[in-house]
């Protein structure tokens, strides 16, 4: 961008403060606001449109941390909505609810700019920024935790309190004109807490873009909980057989490969022991059903992953899975209504 004293890149030969800069400045205002009512429109299509798969996805967070603080939470909520617009396919060819909005509304955009920003929000990603210094008013430059990607980006006002050097900022950066902004809700730190911030998405910083993407339900739980909840462990429950303990194993190693949380842990010990109670499964090979455990816990739980990566990861087939798991949440919506 050229500065006020030096020559208008337009050609004209005078100065560009008084050239083109105000019109720049004009133009780059218009720019901004209707990238700001396409984030209204693509939040209340979302909300309106999708509104029992998101309320059901996001419920299942409410049901695994009902202790939580409540605005907290509801925040957090809101993320996991931005996050399910942008990262989980609604269709089978992988679509998002962000592919709909965009394809509905790309032919009648006229300006070319919004245009451009918008088909480039595409690629949104959740990211945990620590702020390295402030550029100008409610513009700071930051490092993602998570990528190691340096960005320019601007804060909502209610922030600038706790938006300092060493503070960290957790959200949606998203492209606009000048700078980077937030769609949806934005969190911010003190720097005093920037250390215990870092320790937790230490364990996250080697996964590849998916894996991280699919993993971020578990990343914001842990920065949600101070408190570390207690180990748990299939011995704490009464197994009808050695399987069944066998594949109770099994799940806690999974879902510990994937880092989640001592509550998502104790919850599907739970629900799988309600399963074996109900059913008593003969079980041959404890991966199958470790593995559809994991699959069907998804319908009551904040985690995400496919049939496909589980498959890989427990060594058995996805129509195993898809077969096996359909069983487990048939029962334990019975059990739920009896």
């Amino acid at each position: 961008m050229p500065k006020r004293n030096d020559l208008c890149p337009c050609g004209s030969g005078k100065k560009y403060k008084k050239c083109c800069m105000n019109r720049s400045s004009s133009q780059a205002m218009v720019v901004q606001d209707e990238l700001n009512q396409l984030e209204t429109e693509l939040l209340y299509m979302a909300f309106t449109r999708y509104q029992k798969q998101l309320t059901n996805w996001v419920q299942s967070y409410h049901s695994v941390y009902p202790e939580a603080d409540k605005t907290v939470t509801e925040t957090l909520s809101s993320m996991l909505l931005v996050w399910l617009i942008f990262t989980k396919p609604i269709q089978e060819d992988g679509t998002t609810i962000f592919d709909v909005f965009y394809e509905g509304k790309k032919r009648k955009i006229k300006r070319p700019k919004t245009a451009f920003l918008l088909e480039t929000w595409k690629h949104t990603r959740p990211a945990v920024l620590e702020i390295k210094q402030q550029t100008a008013e409610r513009v700071y430059r930051s490092v993602d935790l998570l990528t190691g990607q340096q960005i320019d980006h601007t804060l909502p006002t209610e922030h600038e309190k706790t938006a300092r050097p060493g503070s960290t900022v957790i959200g949606f950066p998203a492209n606009s004109d000048a700078h980077m902004s937030f769609i949806g809700p934005v969190i911010s730190h003190l720097p005093e807490k920037t250390a215990a911030i870092k320790q937790k998405v230490a364990s996250f910083v080697n996964e590849t873009e998916d894996a991280f993407l699919q993993k971020w339900p578990q990343l914001l739980s842990a920065l949600l909980n101070s408190e570390q909840a207690p180990t748990v462990a299939p011995d704490q429950f009464r197994w009808h057989t050695d399987k069944q303990k066998e594949t109770a194993e099994a799940l806690i190693n999974g879902l510990r490969l994937d880092r989640c949380p001592p509550e998502i842990e104790m919850l599907a010990l739970e629900k799988w022991n309600q399963f074996c109670q109900e059913q008593n499964p003969a079980i041959r090979k404890p991966a199958a059903y470790a593995a559809a455990m994991e699959y069907a816990l998804q319908t009551i739980a904040p985690i995400s992953a496919t049939q496909k990566a589980l498959a890989k990861k427990y060594g058995v087939s996805p129509s195993t899975i898809s077969a096996r798991s359909a069983e487990i949440v048939t029962v334990l919506k019975e059990t739920a209504t009896a």
